[in-house]
């Protein structure tokens, strides 16, 4: 094996696979988990998110390799979209990026780290730390007023990954605390956007407890002070991202969408386990981000259907 790596030569060869990504030494995951566990702590999440939060931090390393790095990287995603068929007429929904492909999508990055190290006698293994944390003090990306992570190039529009490698890191891997952008000081686009009053002019952090997509994607009741009008995708929430100026110049993709029949469509509103539907239903469902939960979309997108009619 190589007694040292050149790991920009490796990561261009990752970024030529469509990732962008940076490289820390293992040792780092202290750092991330700590930050994470101080924003638990300060609570604000409801009973489910705060545990599955709690969770995610203690996410263990994978078995093989053994662990000397970590690389973290993102990748561009589309706006997918579905159209289904409901009481005999065919209604659009649209799924923000990050959803279409959320568990398969990450392997890229350890298959394309991996290819890499490959001829050095080294590999790579999916891994899921704290994404945001990890993206955001490796200086891969920068929070914006919305707290979401935002990539040069990319904007807000991408997917997170991360993997380890047995590779040696580098002595010089930058590393500070998370960074936000630089127009966030003087910008309220999104918070002007936000319809639940979740982004504040008195602080940084986001009022998760106001968070449209916190609570559409908990499996909790909605709380009754959330305005059925409010809903306008399947999953997440778009609108502050589409305000943001940082996203002005970032081509969004947008995916043709998926047709569903009326049976199809049924079917996804019963929230039916996927393993019910025909590989041609999943098929489609995958490539549109309606898979990214069984019950979580089947009560989203009832809500958004009867709110809008359309």
């Amino acid at each position: 094996m190589a007694e040292t790596v050149a790991w920009d030569a490796v990561l261009e060869e990752v970024d030529a696979h469509a990732w962008r990504a940076r490289v820390v030494p293992l040792a780092r995951l202290d750092d991330v988990k700590a930050r994470l566990a101080e924003i638990i702590r300060q609570g604000g999440f409801s009973t489910s998110l705060a545990a599955y939060l709690s969770k995610w931090n203690r996410s263990e390393l994978p078995a093989s390799p053994t662990a000397l790095s970590v690389v973290v990287g993102a990748v561009a995603r589309p706006l997918t979209q579905a159209i289904l068929t409901w009481q005999g007429a065919e209604r659009m929904v649209q799924v923000p990026p990050h959803y279409a492909g959320y568990r398969t999508v990450p392997d890229g990055l350890a298959a394309a780290v991996s290819a890499a190290l490959e001829p050095l006698g080294y590999g790579a293994a999916r891994f899921e730390p704290p994404l945001k944390t990890l993206a955001t003090c490796a200086g891969l990306a920068r929070y914006g007023r919305n707290n979401i992570a935002y990539v040069e190039g990319l904007g807000s529009y991408l997917m997170l990954a991360a993997c380890v490698s047995d590779a040696p890191p580098p002595e010089d891997a930058a590393w500070s605390g998370p960074q936000a952008l630089e127009r966030c000081a003087d910008c309220a686009a999104c918070r002007h956007a936000c319809p639940t009053a979740a982004i504040r002019a008195d602080r940084f952090l986001l009022h998760t407890g106001r968070c449209l997509t916190l609570h559409n994607e908990d499996t909790e009741p909605l709380p009754l002070w959330i305005d059925p009008r409010w809903h306008h995708v399947a999953v997440g929430c778009l609108r502050c991202q589409l305000a943001c100026p940082e996203n002005a110049t970032v081509e969004l993709e947008i995916a043709p969408p998926e047709r569903l029949d009326e049976a199809e469509t049924a079917a996804i509103l019963a929230g039916e386990p996927a393993e019910g539907r025909t590989p041609e239903t999943q098929a489609k469902m995958g490539r549109c981000g309606l898979d990214y939960s069984p019950e979580l979309i089947a009560r989203n997108l009832r809500l958004l259907l009867e709110q809008t009619g359309t």
